[in-house]
């Protein structure tokens, strides 16, 4: 109860302050920061409490996953990355949407690193160069300080990987699926580069009952599952164009998705008969 308190707190603070940037890290000139929301370590140390489901990656290639943004669901986060503790990656390609539609392009990147409460998470500079020169892309510190769907998640993936860098992108909901298209391929030609985990940070069903959010969700799972992309703007998630350019990546790198977790607020707050409810999905695109 305390950790879903928590998460309506800081879901709050979103709709209220904009994130704080801290000026340049010693050794790097004229890359600022970024900061996580909630800068608060204690926080996601109770987040990791939780009991989790375990499921066994070890003999198989976690190419991809979803994940939510929506720190009432910090534990069902935390149990995602926990399964992902005996991987290494290079770098973590993290995909959300640009909220508030903001800025001159509809991908959006950052140079700038991360201030987390584990130390600072490092932008990965070649992946950086090889997608803020495309046309299509463009770099915006000022409307990445803002955006909740990354610096929700900085935290976690710097506690599980210490020593990975990151590429953030968020997608505005004009974003069609050949600009999607584009951006899976790219980030797919650096996978071959770079062992790279993409994840799309996407809250699912938004302002219905519980029951119709589980239906909803699940229209949504048969469509990730069949990688039905005619369908996937027509679902009931925050961010159709970055869910489609996830799916597209799976295409491309030959992974099929598997579930791990599916809820909603009034199921994690123990309260089915709240009107408006938020749902989660968390799973991987795996690659046998």
């Amino acid at each position: 109860m305390l950790l879903i308190l928590m998460g309506l707190f800081v879901t709050g603070l979103f709709v209220r302050l904009r994130l704080s940037e801290i000026d340049t890290i010693s050794g790097q000139s004229g890359v600022g920061v970024h900061q996580a929301m909630p800068l608060d370590e204690n926080f996601y140390d109770t987040a990791f409490q939780f009991n989790y489901q375990k499921y066994d990656l070890s003999a198989t290639q976690v190419v991809a996953g979803i994940i939510p943004h929506h720190l009432l669901a910090a534990d069902l986060i935390a149990e995602f990355f926990h399964n992902l503790s005996n991987k290494n990656y290079d770098a973590i390609v993290l995909i959300g949407p640009n909220h508030y539609n903001t800025g001159s392009k509809k991908i959006i990147t950052s140079a700038n690193n991360w201030q987390t409460p584990y130390g600072i998470l490092i932008n990965n500079e070649y992946l950086f160069n090889a997608l803020s020169y495309q046309p299509e892309v463009g770099v915006d510190e000022d409307v990445m300080s803002y955006e909740h769907s990354i610096a929700s998640e900085v935290s976690f993936i710097k506690k599980i990987f210490p020593n990975t860098t990151i590429l953030p992108l968020i997608l505005k909901s004009s974003t069609i699926a050949s600009e999607a298209d584009f951006l899976a391929d790219k980030i797919y030609q650096l996978s071959k580069q770079k062992n790279i985990l993409v994840l799309a940070s996407v809250d699912f069903s938004h302002y219905q009952t519980s029951a119709v959010a589980q239906e909803h969700d699940q229209a949504s799972l048969d469509a990730i599952i069949g990688k039905q992309f005619d369908l996937v703007y027509e679902l009931d998630i925050d961010s159709p164009p970055t869910i489609y350019t996830l799916l597209k990546y799976s295409e491309l790198s030959g992974s099929s998705f598997q579930i791990l977790n599916n809820s909603n607020s009034a199921l994690l707050a123990g309260d089915e008969n709240i009107a408006t409810t938020t749902s989660y999905v968390t799973g991987y695109f795996l690659k046998f």
